[in-house]
């Protein structure tokens, strides 16, 4: 500990980016000069920029992820957990970690609709918010002034948030589609911009979403959403601030069990099938074509975008592939190991609400008020200190059979 003192600060606080989240928490109550470090303004870019290159410390290289479970609630109840992706060890669980977040949601009711570098963002029809989990700290959004004035105009509200790396800025889109179904509003709103909601302009043609899946699914820099009625991919892409050309799954969405999704950072598409009574699900991952020309021009861009099936697994959720033909699924309230060599699933754990959704999630440090965001609170601690482990079960596990 000594040794620290005759380091200059900016070694030190290059030092502590580098350390994974849980050691970085506990540095902070070391002594009051690291402490200082993690609240400077550049530590959480510093610690960022580690996370996402390939050959620093801080970036997880024995292939952990981790994910957010959103389940059936009534208190804001989420669940944070890791998985080891290179755990090809039968005898032991890759689910490890799980944690409760425990959020005091400044509007009750509202659903989770994605994560990015740390931040959640959440909405209740066109009313949004976001927080970091670890700093504590959350933001309501102002309100769309067409919202207040039209509320029974729109039938739903298609809320999506992604993030555009070269500008460093991250952007939540809310489409508000009529009534008649025939028509939509489109605005976007840009964090820390100091700028209200800014409308893009209305469009003659609404499309109908799965009820389940309102949120637009983040991947490549854009926002997805599966068009039911059409049987189509509409997709807005965050940079240029626009629609850009439909993207045709294959095969065409059958089911409104049909899901979009994203899998290792791929857009997925999970088709759901019934066969002579047996059910499945086949997954298609939307690829650039091998031996693609880097140098191509933007309305080309999309035709190198290939689906390929990947993956036949049960009537589960598919969120994460392993080693040794494993991928990890969720159904219901439970969170399984899946062979997709033998066609077996095993439960890892099992939750007491059902499951909705889970969804990649980063532990970061990233500040909603050092962004901008002037309206920013403080989160209060939950006030219940019950265990976490009341909210899930462990299950034993083994060898696949």
């Amino acid at each position: 500990m000594d040794y620290f003192k005759f380091l200059p600060a900016e070694i030190t606080l290059d030092i502590l980016s580098r350390l994974p989240i849980e050691s970085i928490l506990e540095s902070k109550l070391v002594c009051t000069t690291w402490r200082n470090h993690v609240r400077h303004p550049s530590f959480s870019k510093m610690h960022l920029h580690h996370l996402h290159h390939p050959f620093t410390a801080a970036h997880d290289s024995s292939g952990k992820l981790g994910f957010v479970v959103d389940a059936i609630s009534n208190d804001d109840k989420y669940h944070y957990f890791e998985c080891n992706q290179n755990d090809d060890d039968e005898l032991t669980t890759p689910v490890d970690r799980i944690k409760r977040i425990n959020l005091t949601s400044p509007i009750k009711g509202s659903r989770f609709v994605g994560s990015c570098n740390g931040l959640m963002c959440f909405a209740q029809g066109a009313l949004v918010w976001f927080c970091n989990p670890i700093t504590r700290e959350y933001v309501m959004l102002p309100k769309i002034n067409s919202y207040c004035s039209n509320v029974y105009l729109y039938e739903c509200w298609n809320v999506g948030f992604g993030y555009v790396s070269a500008t460093n800025k991250y952007k939540v889109v809310a489409v508000g589609v009529h009534v008649t179904g025939t028509s939509s509003e489109v605005y976007i709103y840009t964090l820390g911009s100091g700028k209200s909601w800014r409308e893009l302009g209305k469009f003659n043609y609404g499309w109908v979403t799965n009820r389940y899946q309102l949120q637009g699914i983040f991947a490549n820099e854009a926002l997805y959403w599966l068009d039911t009625r059409l049987a189509k991919i509409i997709s807005f892409k965050l940079a240029e601030e626009k629609f850009s050309q439909h993207l045709l799954p294959s095969p065409s969405p059958q089911d409104w069990r049909d899901r979009l999704g994203v899998l290792d950072g791929f857009l997925s598409f999970a088709v759901y099938l019934d066969v002579e009574g047996d059910r499945y699900n086949d997954i298609w991952l939307l690829k650039k074509k091998k031996n693609e020309i880097h140098e191509m021009k933007e309305k080309e861009e999309h035709r190198s975008l290939v689906w390929s099936r990947e993956f036949r697994i049960d009537k589960s959720n598919l969120f994460a592939v392993m080693k040794s033909d494993r991928v990890l699924t969720y159904g219901y309230n439970c969170l399984n190991v899946y062979d997709t060599k033998t066609s077996t699933s095993k439960s890892l754990v099992r939750f007491k609400s059902c499951v909705l959704r889970v969804s990649p999630h980063q532990n970061t440090f990233v500040s909603l008020k050092q962004l901008g965001e002037e309206d920013t609170k403080t989160m209060e601690e939950a006030r219940s200190r019950e265990d976490a482990n009341s909210d899930f079960i462990y299950l034993q596990t083994g060898n696949l059979r």
